[in-house]
Parts: structure tokens; C-alpha cells; sequence
């Protein structure tokens, strides 16, 4: 019997209207779906053949591949992006008492993980538009106890790196980018991730590479490297048997396996084609837009090089937006509540106008792979019932 299969996995956070007056058809248009063949099947089949599912020689290949196609020294695959984010500052001897500046847009994962490494969490406010972290307000905001900068690359698009840097030489802080969402976005000529002390990427379903769940940290500073082996393998730098093995430092468990390396490197087969899509897809909805200012598509203001993860729209009546989506059957993702708005990171509203303006604006079209341009067309013929009321 097949497993169930959510529809959340199609449709985001919304799904079509069940309504009788639903106009969707038997044919929706997902807003994003992971895609995986025979290329994954057949490394997967290997691995299991090998009897060998744990970490070992096929995670190291993945690493050697990643590493190489960024221009990094080391790579590290780890169980998640918050896992390497969260490594990515414990192997910097970032924790207890001190301080990090995390964008407020931003998924949540970034904020947690600067919470499980054991340290404070300090919101900034973004740009307008790019969604980045704002360099003026985090200059402003560094203080005694604050050890790093943690940028997020929203979308694919580059943080104002190089003001970023200079304020880290400048305070003699620490910088990891959460570059979660940008693997093949380049900023000059440098991929996203490859700036800053470490960059952190993740493999969860819809990213640009999955292997379900997974993330990696990319980094030169051999010295890093070392710890984070260490941070990821109970204190071992190098495999042990389980048995009589050496721990001479405190380590934890977040190993990466094989089997989702052999995924990850099938996948990576297709990267490019995928980031080529992308550019295509977002083209699509530049022009098929172009007549309607009101609903704004920040990846006009894309930078040579970005790429981003999936196409974002910014409108001034979102719930309007939302329910044409809906009726006509179109998966979208609506954009992240503001970091101060959650529980756990609840803050007055007064320092986060960018932010709260983005947040309530914003959504994600449909982004898949294999979205086509018919697709495309079908989400702006619902949108246009919004410009007509509007």
C-alpha cells in the first residue's frame, strides 16, 4: 500500500478552495514539489547493496563534490540546516553570555540555532525589498557581548556582504551566513555560502538539492574544519569503530549518511539545469506581470549572479491575492512572520517596520522544477481577477 502523501507538500501553507465555486481544476498548480528518479534510485540501491547506511565514504564524496563546486576547502554534511548552523557557531566557541545578530525575516531555524549553540539572540531589522539583513542598523546594534553577525541570504539574494565584513573586522566579530536557500546564487563571481567565517546550506525538500532532511558547512579555515568533525562525530576527528575509539573533546551526534548522500549527489547532477529553470521561471513572470506595478516582483532587483529559490510577489491586498490563488487551484507559500512575533523572540514592534511591511505583504508563486510557462500563465490569469477588483 502506497504511503499518504500531504498536500501540504503541493500547496504550501494553503490549499485550493473545496468550495462548489472552486474553478480549480483536476490539475492544480503545486507551488512546490521535490523531485527524485532513477538516477537517485540507482546510487540509493548501491548503498544498500553496500550494507554500509551510515556515515562513510559516499558522505565524504558528497562533501568533496559540494566543496569543489563552491571553491571552499572543506565541507561538512550534518542532519539539517539549523545542524549546521548551530555547529557552524559552536565550533567558533560561540555560547553561553554572548550575543548574535540574526536578521528578524528570517525562517525561525536561524534564531534557534543561535539559541541551541547557547547563545543570545539580537534582531535587526532588513532592507526593503532585498529582505537582508540592514549593515547600518547592525553597526548600530553590536554591544559588549556580541561575538557574530548570522546573515541570511533570503531567497538566493546576497547580504550586504561586503559592509558585513568590514563591520566584522571592524568589532572583531564572527560572520556565518545562513545561506539555506541560496546554493548557486553568486554574488561577485563568489557563490552565496563562501563569505564570512562559514556558510551554512540546507537540504530539506525544497531546496534546490534535497535529500529530505540534511544540511552542510562550508568553510576554508582548516582549524573550523577540525571542530566541526569533532562538534558532529562524539569528539572524534576521524571515523571510529564504536568500539576502543579515542574521545579527546566533547562531541555530539550529527552524522549525515549515506544513503542521503547518494541522494544528494544524484541530485546535484541537475543542479545547473535547476538554476537555469529558475532564471527562466522568474522571466516568465517579469513579463506576464509587467502591466501590473501594484503587484510588485522583487526579483526585478535581483543582482547579477542571484538566483533566486522561488519566485516572491509583494502586493498591497495579499488576502485578495491568497484567495484568487486559491480559487484557480495555485499552490503558493506565504512569506515568514517576523522573528518578533513569534513566541520565543516576542519583541515590540517599533524596531522592525521593514520586516512586519515584507512579512505582510508577501508570498511565494509557484516554483517547481518543472513548472512550465502554461503554468505561469494559468497563475496570472487568477491574479488578474485581483487587478480587475482592485
Amino acid at each position: 500500500m502506497p504511503l499518504a502523501r500531504s498536500r501540504d507538500s503541493y500547496f504550501g501553507n494553503d490549499r485550493p478552495d473545496p468550495s462548489p465555486g472552486n474553478r480549480a481544476t483536476s490539475d492544480p498548480v503545486p507551488w512546490f514539489s521535490p523531485e527524485v528518479g532513477l538516477r537517485e534510485r540507482e546510487l540509493v540501491t548501491e548503498v544498500l547493496e553496500s550494507r554500509y547506511l551510515n556515515e562513510g565514504e559516499v558522505t565524504t564524496r558528497f562533501e568533496r563534490t559540494l566543496a569543489d563546486f563552491l571553491g571552499v576547502r572543506h565541507c561538512v554534511a550534518v542532519t539539517s540546516g539549523t545542524a549546521a548552523l548551530t555547529l557552524a557557531l559552536m565550533a567558533l566557541g560561540i555560547g553561553r553570555g554572548d550575543e548574535v545578530i540574526v536578521p528578524d525575516f528570517t525562517f525561525i531555524a536561524t534564531a534557534n540555532a543561535v539559541r541551541l549553540a547557547g547563545a543570545d539572540v539580537k534582531l535587526v531589522d532588513i532592507e526593503p525589498g532585498r529582505f537582508t539583513l540592514d549593515a547600518e542598523r547592525v553597526l548600530r546594534s553590536v554591544g559588549r557581548r556580541t561575538k557574530a553577525i548570522l546573515s541570511v541570504d533570503v531567497n538566493g539574494r546576497a547580504a550586504s556582504y561586503a559592509e558585513l565584513e568590514a563591520i566584522a573586522a571592524e568589532k572583531e566579530l564572527f560572520l556565518v551566513c545562513d545561506a539555506a536557500e541560496a546554493l548557486g546564487s553568486r554574488s561577485s563571481d563568489r557563490y552565496l555560502g563562501t563569505y564570512g567565517n562559514a556558510g551554512c546550506f540546507s537540504f530539506s525538500a525544497n531546496k534546490t538539492i534535497t535529500t529530505g532532511q540534511g544540511g552542510l558547512i562550508a568553510t576554508s579555515d582548516t582549524n573550523m574544519y577540525h571542530r566541526l568533525l569533532e562538534l558532529k562525530d562524539q569528539g572524534r576527528r576521524i571515523r571510529g569503530t564504536g568500539g576502543d575509539d579515542l574521545h579527546p573533546v566533547m562531541g555530539y551526534n550529527f552524522k549525515f549518511t549515506n544513503l542521503q548522500a547518494a541522494v544528494g549527489l544524484a541530485q546535484f547532477e541537475r543542479l545547473q539545469n535547476r538554476l537555469e529553470h529558475a532564471g527562466r521561471r522568474d522571466e516568465w513572470y517579469r513579463q506576464k506581470l509587467v502591466e501590473y506595478p501594484w503587484l510588485l516582483l522583487p526579483s526585478r532587483n535581483n543582482r547579477p549572479g542571484e538566483v533566486t529559490q522561488w519566485t516572491d510577489l509583494l502586493a498591497d491586498d495579499r488576502s485578495a491575492v491568497e484567495a484568487a490563488l486559491r480559487r484557480a487551484g495555485i499552490g503558493f507559500r506565504c512569506f515568514w512572520h517576523p522573528l518578533h512575533r513569534q513566541g520565543p523572540y516576542a519583541a515590540d514592534d517599533a524596531d522592525f517596520a521593514h520586516s512586519i511591511a515584507a512579512s505582510r505583504k508577501g508570498l511565494w508563486l509557484p516554483s517547481s522544477f518543472s513548472l512550465t510557462e502554461e503554468q505561469v500563465e494559468r497563475t496570472v490569469e487568477a491574479l488578474q481577477e485581483v487587478v480587475a477588483h482592485a
